[in-house]
């Protein structure tokens, strides 16, 4: 603490000056106070009484200390920055070094999809950087004949381009919110479509549709029919069995957070191109998967009333002979060859299963934001 000398020398015949400075005899003084003594700065006093000053280092590095009284505990004095003589030193003390931040289980895969997304820049083509790498993400899986068909190949090219690059894929990664493991050929998939078909209009479906939540709705439609006898209720089956974290079903929770992300993700890379995949993935991986659900539940859905009508859209023919050959083969793949299509339900059946398919979603919606406060 620094001395007021002025007011020091005012003090006359006592041991005490003033303004927080400390003035006494040597057996009076304690150790522990950090500082110095410098003597004469209270000239009336006896020769003993010496004035206890507090002072910065002149960098601001540290505290000014008598080195022969005090230690410097853990830092080391240095000399030249601190008035008095050469035993008054500045104590610095050693930088505290920061504290790395906490891996995040997806953080491996943000880190992925960048070293990807620099790959793609530095391949060029035709095709945006945000599409090769979601082609490279379902190249292994999600790139057959079907596949082809419904939205497209992928870039050869690019596939040889990144394994040369010594880049191997990751299969999963580990969802923040749910702490599932997230299929990511599914996710790059699914975000493909989205990205090259975008919405349909209305209460209508297109083939992004059947890249992720669709086609996980008419497989999960042809294992109600294959439980039927004993589940008769569509739409109490879907309430029961759809998006579950327990249940085996071909949509299970997982699949929703996929399918709820690759729309995100994907409708927002669709409308500006100049966003990075890797950056838009951090953002749902940081906090985003709070409303995950809700953005996409709104976004694609909007309503109840137009959740079951979607629903209902999806499982019934339509204009695009691709999209009508792939829910019949993924119907039987799950009920069987003589499994009663969609289009035979009766219209009270219908209404009760997407009924279900509506509640469903929009109880996820409703746990979420509980669990967001």
């Amino acid at each position: 603490m620094i001395v007021h000398v002025p007011a020091l020398l005012m003090l006359v015949g006592i041991a005490v000056a003033s303004i927080g400075d400390w003035c006494g005899p040597d057996s009076s003084w304690t150790l522990s106070e950090a500082g110095f003594t410098v003597a004469g700065a209270c000239p009336n006093d006896p020769a003993s009484v010496k004035c206890c000053i507090q002072a910065a280092c002149t960098d601001g590095s540290g505290q000014c200390l008598d080195k022969t009284r005090n230690t410097c505990t853990g830092g080391t004095f240095k000399a030249g920055l601190c008035p008095g003589g050469d035993n008054v030193q500045c104590c610095q003390k050693a930088a505290t070094p920061p504290v790395p931040p906490t891996p995040k289980p997806a953080d491996p895969f943000v880190a992925y999809l960048r070293r990807l997304h620099q790959l793609a820049t530095q391949y060029g083509g035709d095709r945006p950087a945000n599409q090769l790498v979601m082609e490279w993400l379902r190249h292994e899986e999600y790139n057959t004949f079907q596949w082809k068909a419904l939205i497209g190949g992928v870039d050869d090219g690019f596939t040889t381009h990144v394994q040369d690059a010594g880049v191997t894929s990751i299969a999963t990664f580990r969802d923040p919110e749910y702490g599932l493991d997230i299929k990511i050929s599914h996710l790059g998939a699914c975000m493909n479509g989205v990205f090259l078909e975008g919405l349909a209009s209305g209460t209508n479906t297109n083939r992004a549709d059947v890249t992720g939540w669709g086609g996980d709705w008419m497989t999960f439609y042809g294992e109600w029919r294959r439980d039927s006898d004993a589940e008769p209720s569509g739409g109490q089956y879907a309430r029961d069995h759809m998006a579950n974290a327990v249940d085996a079903t071909t949509f299970k929770l997982r699949d929703l957070v996929e399918d709820a992300d690759c729309f995100n993700v994907g409708m927002r890379l669709r409308a500006n191109p100049s966003l990075n995949i890797a950056d838009e993935m951090e953002k749902v991986l940081a906090s985003g998967y709070k409303s995950r659900m809700k953005n996409f539940v709104e976004g694609r859905f909007g309503t109840a009333t137009n959740a079951q009508a979607i629903a209902k859209s999806m499982l019934l023919p339509g204009d695009d002979i691709i999209i009508n050959a792939g829910r019949i083969r993924l119907v039987q793949q799950q009920g069987g060859l003589l499994v009663k299509l969609p289009l035979w339900l009766s219209d009270e059946e219908m209404d009760d299963l997407t009924k279900g398919f509506a509640d469903r979603l929009f109880e996820i919606v409703r746990l979420e934001t509980a669990a967001s406060g």
